[in-house]
């Protein structure tokens, strides 16, 4: 099999009874001529270009909206979880009060 200018030559050898013959055959790759075949090539590069670019002009902002809210999500979790780590701190260092005593002092100095 070799390739010539669009088309393909095949050889091949039949047998029949006693005697072989050898055979070849050409087959036009295209059946319709070369510019038409290009104008389908490059009118359908030029649609696939369009449609990508229509597909990527709507994913694009979708992707960029989303990790946008993700990462704002994500540092509004970390701030809320260092908030109330800083409380439970607070909480450990101030002492609890468990009974108390009431003091009564005078303060007239009249009295004394």
């Amino acid at each position: 099999m070799t390739e010539d200018g669009g088309k393909i030559k095949i050889r091949y050898t039949l047998k029949q009874g006693k005697g072989e013959t050898l055979s070849s055959e050409t087959v036009q790759i295209f059946p319709i001529s070369r510019t038409i075949t290009y104008l389908i090539l490059v009118s359908t590069f030029i649609t696939a270009a369009f449609l990508s670019a229509f597909f990527f002009s709507i994913l694009f902002p979708l992707f960029l909206f989303g990790g946008i809210f993700l990462s704002v999500w994500v540092l509004w979790v970390v701030h809320k979880s260092r908030k109330s780590t800083q409380a439970e701190v607070i909480q450990d260092e101030c002492p609890e009060v468990k009974d108390t005593d009431i003091v009564e002092t005078k303060t007239n100095k009249m009295e004394s």
